[in-house]
């Protein structure tokens, strides 16, 4: 199963870069493979994101932003839509990640040898600075690997997210613990899903809320809602062509 999944990723991956070749913008960018080994200072780490991630779409590998300080612009990271790896945020001091548009995480290779998402101690003892919100409103799928956030002394709204309607494989290990504490709740409107307080910050659900005939994702909990069996991250009718990414 592991190894028909990396053919398909590679398949995948082949596709994509012979279609950026011909693209007018770099959409497609590499990723890392660091972990939490990193060189220089926190401004070094900064720059070295900008110049790998700046107007990027797909990460072509994993995404892992470690040792950041607390006052970069990182907006340059909301193109994002997809990483084929893991996604890895450790001992940062920022207080929002923005990556509002992805959606999926392929798991391709994970972290700690079982781990799509993995975040650890986001945060400054020393200080006030920490991680506050992780926002990734559009997270609807990660195709292979668990979940991994502990230690995030202010991070708020990981124990209000359904991560089973959001990880396919459903033996992979789920460990979110001991983050922030005192956390406002969840929007009414989100019936205690969310990302964050607010009304926009409702957790999409795409799995759970399904009608029994539909094999993966869904649009709504009608029969006749089911998404097309290519889709990965859920869709917007019941073509393929509607998928939002197709696997």
């Amino acid at each position: 199963m592991r190894g028909l999944l990396e053919l398909q990723v590679l398949g995948w991956l082949l596709h994509l870069a012979r279609g950026s070749e011909v693209g007018s913008s770099q959409a497609v960018c590499p990723g890392t493979l660091n972990g939490l080994s990193v060189t220089g200072d926190a401004e070094n780490q900064y720059q070295t994101l900008y110049k790998l991630y700046d107007r990027c779409e797909v990460v072509m590998g994993n995404l892992e932003i470690v040792l950041t300080g607390h006052s970069p612009d990182l907006s340059f990271l909301q193109w994002i839509r997809e990483v084929t790896g893991y996604v890895l945020i450790a001992m940062n001091e920022f207080s929002t990640l923005p990556l509002p548009n992805l959606r999926v995480v392929r798991g391709a290779q994970v972290y700690d040898g079982k781990f799509a998402i993995f975040v650890m101690l986001n945060y400054n003892t020393n200080s006030s600075h920490a991680l506050r919100q992780l926002r990734l409103n559009q997270l609807t799928e990660i195709l292979a690997g668990g979940v991994y956030i502990e230690r995030n002394d202010k991070l708020c709204h990981m124990d209000t997210i359904d991560w089973r309607d959001i990880v396919r494989d459903q033996q992979a290990e789920i460990v979110v613990k001991n983050n922030g504490k005192n956390c406002p709740p969840c929007h009414e409107s989100c019936g205690g899903k969310c990302w964050g307080p607010g009304p926009g910050d409702c957790q999409t659900l795409t799995k759970t809320i399904c009608a029994p005939q539909c094999n993966g994702h869904c649009f709504g909990p009608n029969p006749n809602q089911c998404c097309h069996d290519e889709c990965a991250g859920g869709c917007g009718g019941p073509r393929e062509t509607d998928c939002f990414i197709t696997l």
